[in-house]
């Protein structure tokens, strides 16, 4: 009886010390992890994902969200149609092609349409490329297997711009990393980074060697809009990037934050909400975050075949502007 007594003790305490540290674990495991895909280091997507995920990790309690580095656009619709995938960025145009393709893009829903991807043709100062139909012959990089700049901007652009397939020149898939070393290394002759203007990568080698960004021809730019009601006219000014003494005219593209259908409503409002609740914190993350604000978060919607998802809905309604998004169309 005393042994027994004894035991009982040294048990209890050790019951109740399990029950403690069960209880204070709870939480632990009730936190959600999310994916969030982006795209090459060296572009825009990576530091906008990076930073939302960072946001969204400081003010969404129990959520904890990784930044992945992606082939970007289209391999990120592909992993959030096959459920491998929670958030991700996407360019305008994407899911059109997808679905063309044949795949669910139901499985997908829209968040937001925020920053744009400006197209960046890049060559080394002395090139005597002038033009998109002077890469006949040349080694052209034209970005990453999986990626919107590969689908859209090298293949369609080119042939409906200028009248060129990829086998009227040598393409390169590679990264927008790649794509400046290539420059750098003049193992390319021309190679194209569709990201939002100023790009780190592209001021660095501007610095390290005489760069130039191709101009696009007023025709060659009526002919992509006629096609392609996303194409949006764009300046670069100069000065943006060092030794760039003009104004450079090519065009952008907006770009879509997207989601799988299956999130929980909750989520993705508590999500959105975070993310321009935060104004400060988002604008600090880069240059193309200030553009994530809820007038652009409708621009182009109409020619996207998905809605939004209703966690985004219940933000836009709760902020009043839902009813009004016709207005912010264009």
């Amino acid at each position: 009886m005393h042994v027994r007594r004894l035991s009982l003790r040294f048990i209890r305490p050790l019951v109740l010390a399990f029950v403690v540290l069960f209880l204070a674990a709870a939480p632990a495991s009730a936190i959600k992890f999310i994916s969030f895909g982006t795209g090459s280091p060296a572009g825009t997507y990576y530091f906008l994902g990076a930073g939302f995920a960072a946001l969204i990790n400081n003010h969404v309690p129990n959520v904890r969200v990784a930044a992945e580095s992606t082939a970007a656009s289209t391999e990120n619709a592909r992993l959030l149609i096959r459920g491998e995938m929670d958030l991700g960025l996407a360019c305008m145009g994407t899911l059109n092609d997808l679905k063309d393709q044949g795949m669910d893009v139901d499985k997908v829903r829209l968040i937001a349409v925020g920053h744009t991807s400006d197209t960046h043709w890049i060559v080394r100062k002395d090139s005597p490329i002038r033009s998109i139909s002077d890469f006949k012959g040349k080694v052209i990089g034209v970005g990453p297997a999986g990626s919107a700049t590969l689908n859209i901007y090298s293949k369609k652009h080119i042939e409906t711009g200028w009248g060129l397939t990829f086998d009227d020149f040598s393409p390169k898939y590679i990264s927008f990393s790649e794509v400046t070393r290539g420059i750098r290394d003049n193992t390319i002759d021309c190679g194209i980074i569709a990201a939002g203007a100023p790009l780190a990568s592209v001021m660095e080698l501007a610095r390290d060697i005489p760069i130039r960004l191709i101009e696009i021809e007023p025709e060659a730019l009526k002919r992509l809009r006629d096609n392609y009601k996303n194409v949006v006219p764009l300046t670069i000014p100069a000065g943006t990037y060092s030794g760039m003494e003009e104004d450079v005219h090519t065009y952008t593209l907006p770009q879509m934050w997207i989601c799988r259908t299956d999130l929980s409503e909750d989520l993705v409002y508590t999500i959105l909400k975070a993310v321009y609740g935060h104004p400060e914190d988002r604008d600090a993350i880069h240059p193309m975050a200030k553009m994530y604000t809820p007038k652009n978060a409708f621009r182009g919607a109409p020619g996207v075949p998905v809605g939004y998802h209703p966690g985004a809905v219940k933000y836009y309604k709760e902020i009043g502007i839902w009813d009004k998004r016709a207005e912010y169309y264009e």
